[in-house]
C-alpha cells in the first residue's frame, strides 16, 4: 500500500513538472520577441516574391484580384502559408506569409508586403496588433474596429459579418470601399474590391490594413 502511494505521489510530481515545462515552452514560443523573430523569418521566405511585385498605385489597387500564385502550405506544430495575390492581368501585387501557432488558441502572425510597404499583424485572442513598416498603426478588435494605438480613438471599421458577400469599410463616418468575402463569394468578378472611393495616403494605409487582413484570413 505504501509503495503504491509513493508511486502515485511520484507520478503526480512528474506530471506537475511536465505541466510547468509545457507552460514555460508555450510562454517562450508565444512571446512578442519570438513572434517578431518569426516575422523576420517570414520576410526571408517571401523575399523572392516581393522582388517580383508591381508597385501598388491607387489604380493597381482597384485591379487587385482574388487570384493567387506561388502558394505554399505546411502543417505541423505550427501552420504556415505563403503566396501572392495578382491583379486581374496576372501581375503580382501582394506577397504574404502567415503563421498560426496550433498549440495556442487564436494566436497567429501575418506579414503582407506590397512593393513599398510591409503590413504586420500579431493576433492573440480577439485582438490584433497592426504595424506598418514596423510602426504601430493600431489595434483591431473582434468586431473589426481599428483603434489608434495612443489615443484609443476609433479610426475605421470593417463589417466583419461572415454572412455578407462583401465587407464594407468605413473610415470615420465615410464608407470608402468594400472588400469581397472569399468565404461567400459566388461572383464571376475576380476583383477584391467591389468599389473604392478616393482616399488620401493615410486613409489608404488604414483601408489596406483592414482589408488585407480580411482577405488573407479568409483564404487560409
Amino acid at each position: 500500500m505504501g509503495r503504491s502511494l509513493s508511486l502515485i505521489i511520484l507520478a503526480i510530481g512528474v506530471a506537475m513538472i511536465l505541466i510547468q515545462l509545457y507552460k514555460f515552452f508555450v510562454s517562450i514560443n508565444s512571446s512578442s520577441s519570438k513572434r517578431r523573430k518569426d516575422v523576420e523569418e517570414l520576410k526571408l521566405k517571401i523575399a523572392d516574391k516581393v522582388k517580383q511585385l508591381v508597385p501598388m498605385t491607387s489604380t493597381e489597387l482597384e485591379l487587385l484580384s482574388i487570384n493567387q500564385s506561388e502558394v505554399s502550405l505546411s502543417r505541423g506544430i505550427n501552420s504556415e502559408k505563403t503566396g501572392s495575390f495578382t491583379s486581374i492581368y496576372q501581375e503580382p501585387l501582394l506577397a504574404y506569409g502567415y503563421k498560426r501557432y496550433n498549440y495556442l488558441e487564436d494566436t497567429s502572425i501575418l506579414l503582407v508586403s506590397t512593393a513599398s510597404d510591409d503590413y504586420i499583424y500579431m493576433s492573440e485572442g480577439p485582438s490584433t496588433q497592426v504595424y506598418l513598416n514596423n510602426n504601430k498603426l493600431g489595434v483591431i478588435d473582434a468586431e473589426g474596429n481599428l483603434f489608434d494605438p495612443v489615443s484609443k480613438k476609433q479610426l475605421a471599421r470593417i463589417e466583419a459579418d461572415q454572412i455578407l458577400s462583401s465587407h464594407p469599410v468605413k473610415i470615420g463616418e465615410r464608407e470608402v470601399g468594400e472588400v469581397v468575402n472569399l468565404r461567400q463569394n459566388e461572383s464571376p468578378n475576380p476583383r477584391v474590391y467591389q468599389f473604392l472611393e478616393p482616399m488620401n495616403e493615410r486613409e489608404e494605409h488604414i483601408f489596406k490594413a483592414l482589408t488585407f487582413l480580411s482577405l488573407i484570413e479568409e483564404s487560409v
